[in-house]
């Protein structure tokens, strides 16, 4: 009895060692890549990324060309999931992987309509501003289509968990971002909409009192 039992407990501490050490080690798998050679399509010539003590990426490549692909590459590499989330946010697309908790989110900026703007953005810029955007996003491309050769086919624990890899990266994704911090950073929107409604029916002077006014009253609300 007592000889099946410690058999019992060594196989069960057998599983959960074998277990632990293949999630450790696909865990560690889905970290950058910090030394050795990554080869990848666009670039003209080798880049070099050194990692200071900090995990800070140092790029230096002999074309700005090339610095832009790696700047996309290096980035999927240390913070995919946070892009994701964020394209998904700016355009209105999280509850395709979060589930109906979403779907006041998507709403609201479907309604705003930033990812839409940063398309039509993207047409108006420059041709080198264009030309950039474009290798960050091959850049960004080759780190996903990289991953798939890692355990499970996904860049990060994140992607795993939801079931799901991410869709190639496009310039608008990366436009959407300071539309969002834009918008984030006007917190005042709706003051300036009661604003412009009020200077219909009021005279300037009578505005500005009145806001003043609406100003008081919620620092003593807040007090």
């Amino acid at each position: 009895m007592i000889r099946r039992l410690v058999y019992a407990i060594l196989g069960l501490g057998s599983v959960v060692l074998v277990i632990g050490g293949a999630g450790f080690g696909w865990l560690w798998a889905t970290l950058p890549e910090t030394d050795g050679t990554i080869e990848v399509p666009v670039i003209e010539q080798p880049v070099q990324v050194y990692r200071d003590d900090s995990g800070i990426a140092h790029i230096f490549a002999k074309s700005s060309r090339d610095a832009y692909f790696a700047l996309g590459f290096v980035h999927a590499q240390d913070r995919l999931w946070q892009m994701e989330t964020m394209r998904r946010f700016g355009a209105g697309r999280l509850a395709e992987v979060l589930g109906p908790a979403a779907l006041a989110s998507d709403k609201w900026m479907r309604t705003l309509g930033l990812y839409r703007l940063a398309e039509r953005q993207f047409e108006d810029l420059s041709e080198p501003v264009r030309t950039a955007l474009n290798l960050y996003a091959a850049g960004v491309n080759a780190r996903i289509a990289h991953s798939r050769r890692l355990p499970w086919g996904v860049p990060a624990l994140e992607f795993a968990f939801l079931g799901f890899t991410p869709e190639p990266w496009r310039p608008a994704d990366s436009l959407v971002w300071g539309k969002i911090m834009a918008a984030q950073l006007g917190g005042n929107w709706r003051d300036e909409i009661l604003r412009t409604r009020l200077a219909r029916k009021l005279a300037p002077e009578r505005v500005g009192e009145l806001l003043q006014l609406i100003v008081s009253l919620r620092e003593y609300q807040y007090a």
